[in-house]
């Protein structure tokens, strides 16, 4: 749940709530519990909401996520009963399930039989919500370009029904199909429940593991993941921050990140995953996904100019600092915890010691063990204001730029595209676009 939505009150509640979570592997729970209630009571950091219609329902949610790609065997049918069905039902039954949302990839589904397997997850989602007293958010997927593309944007769209959600990923095949590039552009300006996702690859924090092949996307996060991956989403927004600490200071930067990290990786372990299979890369892996937004509210707030370099200028250094000071504090806390497992630092430091000894190959594979796989996640539509009622959005895109700072790239946040008219909101996602292939290079 997103505190601001839920008062002063809700909020508090929220906090001590989700402090008491986060507190439970702690050694000293006593010492770290105050510092994780006031830092969740304010509006700078929480679990990343779910960006749709409705916050995620209980009170102490925690923002786990995950995505599968729906595999249908060849007898299978949506009448048949088969493990396909089976298996999403199990993940809508999951007693834990109110921490963690699901994304399903839906490619594996032959579009002649498409819509009759869409028509049976949208009931059986209803069917859920029916006896359960919550039901996870549930994202559904396609590449742009495949054939059943339309049938799902037509399910969205359904008058009739509140339709699920729906994430289309786009790459440059997409842009150069002219009239699907058009379809996708309106369709998705004036639905809520359609966002586009930019496909790209995940660059790891550290240069001993290379980067994963994306084929999935992230419900909350949205941005591309393997699949059967387990993420926090966590939240730092940055509009309830005083300029003087952007434009002067670090030290209110670093005991932000510090707290924040710390709370995010506690979480990590506190979420009740759907399978033993997720845990386990959960624990393995350790993927955070820290969202800075309110970018936008910040430089309207303090009545800086969008269109100027040297707002561009301060909030780029700034952002900077805190991707430095993410990864210093992982880098920190892996030496207090240890770095996240599946890197296999002390298989690296074997590997080293013959070279360099066994003192320096330890110093140098230290220096490059975080405790987390991932950290820093941008989205284009945060360097738009959520809280103005209108925007002259020309201006405020020339900070997309910031965007490249980040580890992530997603599309979270797109509810304030409906501040913007249909022509910039395309140029949002061309800019960003291109952008995006200006920093991964020929």
């Amino acid at each position: 749940m997103d505190p601001r939505t839920i008062g002063n009150g809700g909020r508090l509640e929220h906090a001590r709530a989700l402090a008491a979570i986060a507190v439970r592997g702690e050694a000293e729970p006593q010492r770290w519990r105050g510092y994780f209630e006031r830092l969740l009571s304010g509006e700078t950091i929480g679990p990343l909401p779910f960006d749709a219609g409705d916050p995620l329902a209980t009170s102490h949610a925690v923002s786990g996520q995950y995505a599968f790609r729906m595999r249908v065997g060849p007898d299978e049918s949506p009448g048949s009963g088969g493990p396909a069905l089976g298996a999403f039902r199990d993940c809508l039954a999951q007693p834990g399930e109110r921490d963690v949302a699901i994304g399903i990839d839906l490619s594996g589904i032959v579009p002649d039989h498409f819509g009759a397997w869409l028509d049976a997850l949208i009931r059986e989602i209803r069917k859920q919500s029916e006896v359960l007293p919550e039901v996870p958010p549930v994202v559904f997927s396609l590449r742009a370009e495949h054939p059943a593309c339309r049938t799902l944007l037509k399910a969205v769209q359904d008058p009739g029904g509140a339709g699920p959600r729906t994430a289309l990923r786009v790459d440059a095949g997409t842009f150069r199909e002219e009239a699907l590039w058009e379809e996708l552009v309106c369709a998705s300006h004036v639905n809520p429940r359609i966002d586009l996702v930019l496909a790209g690859q995940k660059q790891p924090l550290t240069d001993l593991m290379g980067s994963e092949r994306p084929d999935t996307i992230m419900p909350l996060s949205l941005f591309e993941a393997p699949a059967d991956t387990a993420w926090l989403g966590m939240q730092f927004d940055l509009s309830a921050i005083p300029l003087e600490q952007i434009e002067r200071g670090t030290q209110h930067l670093k005991k932000l990140v510090r707290v924040g990290v710390r709370l995010a990786d506690n979480l990590i372990d506190a979420v009740t995953w759907p399978s033993e299979q997720l845990r386990r890369d959960a624990l393995a892996n350790r993927r955070l996904a820290a969202h800075v937004t309110g970018i936008g509210d910040l430089v309207l707030r303090h009545g800086l100019d969008p269109a100027s370099f040297s707002t561009l200028r301060l909030l780029q250094r700034w952002l900077t600092l805190f991707k430095r000071q993410l990864l210093r504090e992982s880098l920190r806390l892996a030496r207090e915890r240890g770095p996240y497992p599946a890197l296999n630092a002390e298989q690296l430091v074997r590997a080293l010691a013959p070279r360099y000894g066994d003192v320096r190959a330890r110093r140098i594979i230290s220096r490059r063990s975080p405790r987390h796989r991932q950290l820093l996640a941008l989205s284009p539509y945060c360097v738009l204001p959520r809280r103005a009622n209108a925007i002259p959005a020309r201006k405020w895109l020339n900070l997309l730029p910031l965007v490249r700072v980040a580890d992530n790239l997603t599309m979270h946040g797109s509810r304030v595209r409906s501040l913007l008219d249909r022509a910039d909101y395309e140029r949002l996602l061309r800019s960003t676009w291109a952008l995006l292939r200006a920093g991964q290079g020929p």
